[in-house]
């Protein structure tokens, strides 16, 4: 007559309230361990960019220090020289003062001239369009 009848199990169960604490404890571990490997790549990556960074600016100190030492006046008559282009400073009278207008200030001996060859473009400019 036993056989037929269920065994019955003597276990202690876990208090739900105990269970939901430790599901959360194990919840919160596993967040803290995905964004830690998450802020740990992102720390990687600003390495690399901060690394990129001053690799550019020391790039851009030496090139600036090149373009600067190419400016000299000496450097550039040597240049113009190499190129065959037979250049000066212009002489007092052939420089022509402008304000932030775009007008020549007024005063000046070469004003005269440059409203003179103003006209003349203009004529020519005129002309042409036939």
């Amino acid at each position: 007559m036993r056989r037929n009848r269920k065994k019955q199990v003597h276990a202690k169960v876990v208090p739900s309230s105990v269970a939901g604490i430790f599901m959360l404890m194990i919840g919160l571990a596993l967040l803290y361990w995905v964004m830690d490997s998450k802020c740990d790549v992102d720390g990687q990556e600003i390495r690399k960019y901060e690394q990129k960074l001053q690799s550019i600016e020391a790039e851009y100190a030496r090139e600036e220090a090149r373009w600067n030492e190419k400016n000299t006046p000496e450097k550039l008559e040597e240049a113009m020289l190499q190129h065959g282009i037979a250049m000066s400073y212009p002489s007092a009278d052939q420089v022509v003062r402008m304000d932030t207008s775009g007008i020549p200030v007024a005063g000046q001996l070469s004003i005269a001239r440059f409203k003179r060859s103003q006209s003349a473009t203009e004529r020519v400019v005129k002309t042409l369009p036939k």
